[in-house]
């Protein structure tokens, strides 16, 4: 059985890289970078059969029993039948990528009943923005995910824990704080080594001459040899990680050392089959090694301060899995650089709701360990590399808030259409005239905008002495309006579609009373700048010294 049990890996691993070779290159990885690249330069578009070979090169890796979850190729596949939707009906890109963070929302709810985490997850990697028209269907669509889960696979938490004390009393364990800090230290240095490590592994694998199919055969031996001294490592790991949490883990080695030979084994045969160009998720791996590094942390303050794990479960008397539980989120947040996404699902697999503030302590401080350790996170690194920057940095846009008559330039100069050129050239150049100075007129017809003139126009225009030569004649009908009361994006947008410097400032009854140039939307950024590189001190702003 032994041979066997090393082999079936590797033959899951020929099956993904002949689907890889012959199918789709897409399909190579956890399938969250593919889908982040898809909404960021494919206008959200997934073809459908990266959809179909996704699923099922991702069934034969994990029916073969390589370490990978399901999540990314769930999200991929979601993605994909919402991208098809998208294409098959007239609509705009972005709501094309409404509805592939729809179909990837749903597919995640569905897999693991994780409704609420499942729209914080393509908030923080799909979707990029927090605004109704992305939340209201996303919601939607989670929400049918999670009652597909509950009513054809189960009402329960998929790692339902007993009810750990996490601390009691006024302040809810704050005394025990300290400890889940240090834990979130720890977390997240695990969490940057394995997101920086799976891609040193790809690296090495790319340095050979070796190609699909070969790849992920190696990777698929590693896995079986590995799995042949650690086999709780094999497959997604549902069931371990749910000893794990549960305090019930057993084996043919004492507790502390099966722990790290489970955390250890699994962070490289994950690292080593991923690398290896195959197709996997990587939610279970990161949860089933951050749970046992989280257990073995929470046995070693057993042993320093065993008070704590005494009592009769009101004043202490806590359990070493719930330091599992929070390293477990931590672990994935950091990794994923997705740490309200975590925080919750981690909650939301586990029920351990009372042990709610520990848990964020731990991952908001892991975050903060990886953002320090590495620029990109795990599912960014890829798309690093071919040159596509994310930064996961949510920031209000002051032309969201700001309206147009509030950034326009005022007062703006008119002209009669049917003024001569050479009267007007005469008054731009009188000092005392309003003319003097003005980049550019109005020109007007009958009370409405007819078109607009430019300084160097009208002095092309008399140079040709026609008294007869009017304004109408050389101004340019091909102009952009927009309303006084609108924000400044939407004359952000006009300018952006038409390629156009400025636009005309119109009321209500379409009277110029102003224009806005580029220049204009560029020095509304100013307060915002200021607001983050100055420094106030007393009654002056200083510069930061850089």
């Amino acid at each position: 059985m032994g041979v066997v049990a090393v082999i079936i890996p590797a033959i899951g691993g020929l099956v993904a890289g002949l689907m890889i070779k012959y199918g789709s290159p897409k399909i190579v990885g956890h399938g969250i970078p593919e889908s982040m690249e898809s909404v960021l330069i494919s206008s959200s578009k997934i073809e459908p059969k990266v959809g179909i070979l996704k699923a099922l090169s991702t069934a034969f890796t994990i029916g073969s029993g390589q370490p990978f979850g399901a999540e990314g190729p769930i999200i991929q596949t979601g993605g994909a039948f919402g991208s098809l939707v998208g294409q098959l009906i007239p609509m705009t890109g972005s709501e094309r990528k409404i509805l592939l963070s729809c179909g990837a929302a749903a597919g995640m709810a569905a897999t693991f009943g994780t409704p609420i985490s499942a729209i914080l997850l393509v908030i923080e990697l799909l979707l990029f923005e927090f605004r109704v028209k992305s939340l209201v269907p996303v919601a939607v669509a989670a929400a049918i995910g999670g009652w597909m889960h509950f009513i054809l696979i189960s009402p329960i938490p998929l790692f339902q824990t007993p009810a750990y004390n996490f601390g009691s009393g006024v302040f809810q364990g704050f005394d025990l704080f300290p400890l889940f800090v240090l834990l979130g230290l720890a977390s997240g240095v695990v969490g940057s080594a394995l997101s920086r490590g799976l891609y040193k592994a790809e690296d090495m694998f790319s340095k050979t001459k070796l190609g699909q199919p070969w790849l992920p055969i190696i990777g698929g031996l590693c896995v079986g040899v590995i799995g042949l001294f650690v086999p709780q490592i094999l497959g997604v790991g549902y069931s371990v990680i749910r000893e794990i949490l549960s305090g019930n883990i057993t084996g043919l080695y004492p507790i502390l050392v099966l722990l790290v030979l489970i955390a250890a084994a699994k962070a490289v045969a994950w690292l080593m089959s991923m690398a290896s160009q195959t197709s996997g998720g990587t939610l279970a791996p990161l949860f089933m090694i951050g749970s046992a590094m989280g257990f073995v942390y929470g046995l070693g303050v057993k042993f320093f301060l065993p008070s704590l794990f005494v009592g009769n479960g009101i004043t202490h008397g806590i359990s070493p899995a719930i330091f599992a539980i929070a390293a477990m989120g931590a672990v994935f947040g950091t990794a994923s650089r997705a740490p309200f996404a975590s925080i919750v699902f981690t909650l939301e697999v586990t029920g351990a709701y009372q042990g709610v503030l520990p848990i964020i302590v731990t991952v908001v401080i892991a975050e903060l360990v990886g953002e320090y350790l590495m620029e990109d996170s795990i599912m960014t690194e890829k798309l690093a590399r071919r040159g596509l920057r994310i930064r996961h940095i949510y920031e209000f846009n002051p032309l969201r808030q700001i309206r147009v008559n509030q950034l326009m330039t005022k007062p703006i100069s008119s002209v009669e259409a049917s003024e001569s050129v050479v009267g007007v050239n005469k008054l731009l150049s009188e000092r005392t005239h309003e003319f003097w100075g003005r980049k550019r007129l109005v020109v007007m017809q009958n009370g409405k905008v007819y078109g607009v003139v430019d300084r160097d126009q009208i002095y092309d225009g008399a140079a040709k002495a026609d008294k007869d030569l009017t304004i109408g004649k050389i101004s340019s009908r091909k102009f952009y309006t927009v309303r006084e009361d609108e924000l400044g994006y939407e004359a952000l947008r006009i300018m952006t579609l038409n390629d156009v410097s400025f636009l005309i400032v119109v009321d209500q009854n379409n009277l110029p009373v102003g224009y806005v140039s580029r220049g204009d939307l560029t020095r509304a950024q100013k307060h915002k700048i200021e607001d983050e590189t100055l420094v106030e001190s007393g009654f002056r702003k200083k510069p930061i010294a850089t």
